[in-house]
């Protein structure tokens, strides 16, 4: 499912958004648990894409409900 140093790489920096260390982000943990607000949630994103060259669109991440799912979306559009 992608590359695992890309994964790694979006969890730090997804873990350096939510002001958390990379290795207590549970990759089964709910994202509208860790960002109670979804413009957080939305500002999280742009910044992912700011960071990495990729984009999302709504549509890919209308599935997305956990970290691990938006790790495996941002891995895969990186392959």
């Amino acid at each position: 499912m992608g590359n695992p140093l890309t994964r790694e790489a979006f969890k730090t920096a997804m873990a350096r958004f939510l002001k958390r260390k990379p290795e207590s982000l549970d990759e089964n943990a709910l994202l509208l648990e860790l960002v109670q607000e979804s413009f957080l949630l939305v500002e999280m994103i742009m910044e992912l894409q700011d960071q990495f060259p990729i984009r999302l669109s709504q549509e890919d991440l209308r599935a997305v409900r956990t970290v691990g799912d938006l790790l495996g979306m941002l891995a895969a559009k990186t392959a």
